[in-house]
């Protein structure tokens, strides 16, 4: 749980790992450099660059532009721009959390959680977490 922030209040901030986006580092590789390595590949080398900062945008939007928290009135989902807002579950409203990750996520360490609304709000997605079960069991510990 490395990439979590406990602040003075006890809250708790996570943030996507930079692991999570190994996949989107791949893809970025790819459009960047095939078209220049081998022109037959059929993808023209100015779409090529524009797929990759395509790419490279959503990375930093997922990777900088959000945090989980965990603090004394539930779980939320916070998101810095283009408008902050927050997504929050209340400790009472708080069902199911999901684990889920697939085999490349469970090969680097991370994956992602669904927070379930019992209320009948919409479920909290949270993405690239650094060793998922550990932020599961100490949602699980926080609950009242």
């Amino acid at each position: 749980m490395a990439d979590n922030e406990i602040s003075t209040s006890g809250n708790v901030v996570f943030k996507p790992s930079a692991r999570a986006f190994f996949v989107h580092y791949v893809a970025m590789f790819l459009v960047f450099v095939g078209p220049r390595l081998n022109p037959e590949v059929g993808l023209p080398v100015w779409l090529g660059t524009i797929l990759g900062l395509i790419v490279l945008a959503a990375v930093i939007y997922m990777k900088y532009g959000q945090e989980y928290r965990v603090n004394s009135r539930g779980v939320a989902r916070v998101w810095r721009w283009p408008s902050p807002r927050e997504q929050e579950i209340t400790w009472e409203n708080l069902g199911e959390v999901l684990v889920l990750r697939g085999l490349t996520q469970t090969i680097l360490q991370v994956g992602n959680l669904a927070l379930q609304d019992k209320a009948g709000g919409s479920q909290i997605f949270w993405y690239g977490l650094l060793n998922p079960k550990d932020v599961k069991d100490l949602i699980d510990k926080k609950r009242p």
